[in-house]
């Protein structure tokens, strides 16, 4: 016999589709979640490589996995609950900023498990979540050879050639990324460089030394020097 629109829908109000959660259910459920999240929560802590860490968004990973759980139980195999819940969840907004694609793609990640655990699929839970924190640690802990910095020096009156050819002396790359010219006559210019060995010291003394260099920073980049 062939199962009309009316039965749908006659079967969804009913709530007969999906099985009945007891409570071992439950608790087995929201353990699993936040056992995942809290796994997320490392890894985001130990993999973390920007400038200012956030606890509480961290802390929001693991209650995303644990929420997303707890919906997709409610929801079940209920096919109007799941409809009207995606209409309530319409009207949320997420409106702190992720400024980092990394973070965002971590939030995915853990409503992605909460979604996994929700459902009871633990085994893909806990496979999926271990491949991607292994994956996460190899790439973040990858050996660099020569880390970008960022230099920033201010001049007045000096020789430019002199100055390239320190930069040339202690940098195996380097490009110029911005200079300004203030009132008094004294240049300020921003430079993406490569150390040929590392020694910060003696690119900094060899760059003061030039007549006219009046104060030499170095920052740490994380990025990649583009080509």
């Amino acid at each position: 016999m062939a199962l009309t629109f009316r039965d749908l829908f006659t079967a969804a109000d009913l709530g007969t589709f999906g099985t009945p959660l007891t409570t071992g259910d439950i608790i087995i459920s929201l353990v699993f979640s936040f056992a995942t999240g809290l796994f997320i929560f490392y890894v985001y802590k130990k993999t973390f490589s920007g400038v200012l860490y956030s606890k509480n968004f961290n802390i929001a990973l693991i209650m995303s996995t644990m929420v997303a759980s707890l919906v997709m139980m409610a929801i079940g195999g209920n096919l109007a609950l799941s409809l009207g819940m995606v209409g309530a969840l319409s009207i949320i907004r997420f409106r702190t900023p992720v400024k980092d694609s990394k973070d965002l793609t971590f939030l995915f990640w853990s409503v992605a498990a909460g979604i996994v655990n929700g459902i009871r699929f633990y085994k893909l839970s806990v496979v999926s979540s271990l491949f991607i924190g292994v994956v996460l640690f190899v790439m973040s802990k990858k050996i660099v050879i020569s880390r970008p910095y960022i230099l920033i020096f201010k001049y007045a009156n000096s020789d430019g050639r002199k100055i390239e050819s320190v930069l040339q002396k202690s940098c195996s790359k380097f490009e110029v990324r911005s200079t300004t010219l203030d009132d008094s006559g004294i240049s300020e210019r921003t430079v993406e460089i490569k150390l040929k060995d590392q020694h910060l010291d003696s690119l900094m003394k060899d760059l003061k030394s030039v007549k006219g260099v009046k104060k030499v920073m170095i920052f740490s980049h994380t990025g990649e020097l583009s080509e």
